[in-house]
C-alpha cells in the first residue's frame, strides 16, 4: 500500500487534474479576450467554467460551494487515481487478458455498432425539465451510421454521447431518409446529442433532456461533398471558417445544409416535435437563407446573436414536444 500510496501514478495526475481545475478560468479569460469571442463570452464562458469545475468533482458537484469543490478537488482524484493504481497491482497479471478482450470487444462493436441498440427498451421517452436544466427516462440511441449519415466520433458513440427522446431519433432517421432523395451525394455527420438518462453534458451547457442534437456542417472541398471528423479537428467541431463559410479550399455547403434543416422541419412535424431554436452562426446565416431550400427556413427561430461556440462547423437544433 505505501508503495501505491507514493507511486507517480498517482501523484503526477492528481497534481495535473488539480492545476486544470483551478487553471480553467484563467484559460477562459485568455480565450475569450480575443476578438473574435470578447462580444459573445460575458454569458456563456463562466456557465462553461462552473460546468466543468463542477464535472470534474461528479457526482459531488450538485451539491457543492465553488469553494469547497476547491477543498476537495484534490483529495477527490488522489482517491480516484489512487484506487485505479491499486486495481492494476492486485489484477496485474489478468491485464493483458482484460486489454485483449476490450480489444476484441471493440473491434467487434466497431463492425456491428447497431449490437448497443438491442439494450434499448421499448418505452416511450419522456423529458422533463429544460435543455439546459433536464433530464430524461427511457433514451433511444441514434444508430452509429446509416445509408447516408455517420456519428462524428466512434468514441463518442460508444461513451453513450448519443442518446434522444424516441420522437428527436425518429425525427433525425427520418430527416436523414428525406436527404437521400434532395442531396443524395452527401453524407452527413451526426453530432453530439446527450447521455442515456440526461443531466449535465460536458462540455456542453444544453442537451440535457434528449432534446438538443448538434449537426455537423456540410461541407464542400473543390467543389465536392466532404466531411472530416477526427481528433486534429476535435472531431469535426474546431473547424474554423471565415466570414463567408471557407476555408482554404472547403466551404460551407450552404444549400446542403439548408435541405437538411427543411427536412428536419418536415420530419419533426410528422413525428410530434417543433424545432423550438436554431443555433447557426448570425454571421454565415445570410449565405444559408439565400439559398433554394433557405428561403423554406428562413421563418424558423434562430438565435439572434452568436454565442461563445461560433456554430458554423455546426448547427444546434432544440426540439419541442408538442
Amino acid at each position: 500500500m505505501k508503495k501505491i500510496f507514493i507511486s507517480p501514478w498517482v501523484w503526477i495526475p492528481t497534481i495535473l487534474v488539480t492545476a486544470f481545475f483551478f487553471s480553467i478560468p484563467y484559460i477562459s479569460d485568455w480565450i475569450t479576450a480575443k476578438p473574435i469571442y470578447a462580444k459573445y463570452a460575458s454569458k456563456a464562458a463562466p456557465l462553461m467554467v462552473r460546468a466543468i469545475q463542477k464535472g470534474l468533482v461528479y457526482p459531488f458537484g450538485k451539491y457543492l460551494s465553488s469553494s469547497k469543490e476547491a477543498l476537495i478537488i484534490f483529495p477527490y482524484w488522489f482517491l480516484v487515481f489512487f484506487t485505479i493504481r491499486l486495481l492494476y497491482v492486485k489484477t496485474q497479471k489478468t491485464w493483458k487478458w482484460i486489454g485483449l478482450g476490450i480489444a476484441v470487444l471493440y473491434l467487434f462493436l466497431y463492425c456491428f455498432p447497431d449490437t448497443l441498440l438491442l439494450l434499448d427498451n421499448n418505452q416511450a421517452s419522456r423529458s422533463s425539465g429544460t435543455v439546459s436544466n433536464g433530464r430524461l427516462e427511457n433514451a433511444k440511441r441514434v444508430p452509429f451510421r446509416g445509408d447516408n449519415f455517420t456519428t462524428y466520433a466512434f468514441w463518442g458513440y460508444l461513451t453513450g454521447r448519443t442518446f434522444a427522446h424516441d420522437k428527436v431519433k425518429a425525427t433525425i432517421l427520418d430527416a436523414y431518409d428525406i436527404c437521400i432523395e434532395t442531396c443524395p451525394e452527401t453524407t452527413f455527420a451526426l453530432g453530439e446529442i446527450g447521455f442515456c438518462n440526461g443531466g449535465r453534458f460536458i462540455p456542453h451547457i444544453t442537451h440535457q433532456n434528449g432534446l438538443s442534437v448538434d449537426f455537423m456542417t456540410p461541407m464542400l472541398k473543390d467543389g465536392k461533398p466532404y466531411h472530416s471528423h477526427h481528433l486534429l479537428n476535435i472531431w469535426g467541431y474546431g473547424w474554423e471558417f471565415d466570414k463567408k463559410g471557407h476555408k482554404d479550399n472547403v466551404q460551407i455547403d450552404y444549400e446542403t445544409s439548408a435541405k437538411h434543416i427543411y427536412a428536419l422541419k418536415q420530419a419533426a412535424k410528422k413525428h410530434g416535435l417543433r424545432i423550438k431554436k436554431i443555433i447557426f452562426d448570425p454571421v454565415l446565416r445570410p449565405y444559408l437563407l439565400k439559398t433554394e431550400y433557405g428561403k423554406k427556413i428562413k421563418n424558423l427561430p434562430y438565435t439572434r446573436n452568436r454565442v461563445i461556440i461560433r456554430h458554423d462547423d455546426h448547427y444546434h437544433i432544440d426540439f419541442e414536444v408538442l
